[in-house]
C-alpha cells in the first residue's frame, strides 16, 4: 500500500516539538504537514515558532502547506486528507500536533492498514486506546465510533463521506429509534453531533463519525494505546483540562509485533466500558461515569 504520513499542526510549539520527537523515534520517510495561520496578531509569534519548528526538519523528507489565512482545524482536516488522496496514495495516517507517538505506532498503523483493507465493514483505524480491560486476546478492538488521536482510514473509505451533510444530520437527530442506535457506544454523540448542527462546535469526527455509522462501518482502537494525548492543558481547540482518557503505563520496550481480529462484532461488556468514557448531559450519566472512575464498576448499559 501507498500511504501518507499527515501532520497538522498551528500554534502550539511545545506540543509539535514533542509530537515531532515522537515521529523521528518512528523513522519516518516522508512527512506531510498542514500548518494553520494564525487566528488574529495574538497568535502570529506561536505560530511563527511552530513554523520556524517544522521547516527546521533534517531527519525526513518533508512537504509542506502554509495557510495564510487561519482555517480551522475541522476544515483543515477535511481539505488536507482529501488532497492526500487526490495525489493517489491508498491509505493515510493522520496526528495532530498534541498525540504523541510511540515508536511503534507507525509499524500498528501500517500493519492494521494492510491487514483490514479488504475488510469492507472496518473504515477506520487509531493507535489510541483507552484505560479500559482487556476482553479479547487480540491487541485491538471494536467500536462504531472512532478516535481522532493517531488514526488512519483508505481512500475508498474517506472519499465516499460527504462531510456537509446537514440535511442527513438533522433527520437523525429527528428519530428517537436512530439517535439511540447513534448513541450505542456512548451517549454523548447525538449531542456532539447537535451541537454540529447548530454552529455551537466544527468538528470533522462527528460528521466522520455519522458517515461510518450511516453505512455500517467500524473502527479499530488498540488496547495498549501507541498514542499519548498531551493537549489536556487548556490550550486546544476544545479547552480540555481533565484528562480521563490516557493510559498510565510505563512499558520498557515497545512490541513490534501485533495480534489483529477477523472477528469484528462488538463485545458487550468493553462496549458498556467503552460508553463510561463518553457520557452524555444527563445527571443519571453523569452519575455512572463519576462511580466506573472511582471505582471500576460498570453500572447499567
Amino acid at each position: 500500500m501507498k500511504v501518507a504520513v499527515v501532520l497538522f499542526v498551528f500554534n502550539r510549539p511545545e506540543h509539535t516539538k514533542r509530537v515531532l520527537e515522537g515521529l523521528k523515534k518512528n523513522r519516518v520517510e516522508k512527512l506531510y504537514i498542514f500548518a494553520d495561520g494564525a487566528r488574529s496578531t495574538d497568535d502570529e509569534e506561536e505560530v511563527m515558532e511552530v513554523r520556524n519548528l517544522i521547516k527546521n526538519i533534517d531527519w525526513c523528507n518533508t512537504e509542506i502547506e502554509y495557510k495564510e489565512q487561519n482555517v480551522g482545524l475541522a476544515e483543515s482536516i477535511i481539505k488536507g486528507v482529501t488532497g492526500i488522496f487526490q495525489r493517489g496514495y491508498d491509505g493515510v495516517i493522520v496526528l495532530e500536533d498534541d498525540c504523541v507517538p510511540r515508536s511503534n505506532f507507525l509499524k500498528f498503523m501500517n500493519d492494521a492498514l494492510v491487514y483490514y483493507k479488504d475488510n469492507k465493514e472496518v473504515m477506520h483505524i487509531s493507535g489510541f486506546g483507552l484505560p479500559i480491560k482487556k476482553y479479547t486476546d487480540s491487541d485491538i478492538y471494536f467500536t462504531p465510533y472512532p478516535c481522532s488521536w493517531g488514526w488512519g482510514t483508505w481512500a475508498e473509505c474517506w472519499n465516499a463521506c460527504n462531510f456537509y451533510s446537514v440535511d442527513a444530520y438533522r433527520e437523525l437527530l429527528s428519530s428517537k429509534e436512530k439517535s439511540q442506535a447513534f448513541n450505542y457506544a456512548g451517549e454523548a454523540f447525538s449531542e456532539f453531533l447537535d451541537f454540529q448542527v447548530e454552529g455551537k462546535v466544527n468538528s470533522w469526527l462527528i460528521r466522520w463519525y455519522f458517515h461510518i455509522f450511516n453505512t455500517n462501518g467500524k473502527c479499530v482502537w488498540c488496547y495498549d494505546s501507541l498514542i499519548e494525548n498531551k493537549g489536556f492543558d487548556g490550550s486546544g481547540i476544545h479547552k480540555n483540562k481533565i484528562d480521563r482518557f490516557n493510559q498510565k503505563h510505563n512499558l520498557k520496550k515497545d512490541k513490534d509485533t501485533f495480534n489483529f481480529d477477523n472477528n469484528v462484532a462488538y463485545h458487550p461488556q468493553l462496549i458498556r466500558e467503552f460508553r463510561r468514557h463518553f457520557m452524555g448531559k444527563s445527571y443519571i450519566e453523569k452519575i455512572k461515569t463519576v462511580i466506573y472512575l472511582a471505582t471500576g464498576i460498570i453500572i447499567g448499559k
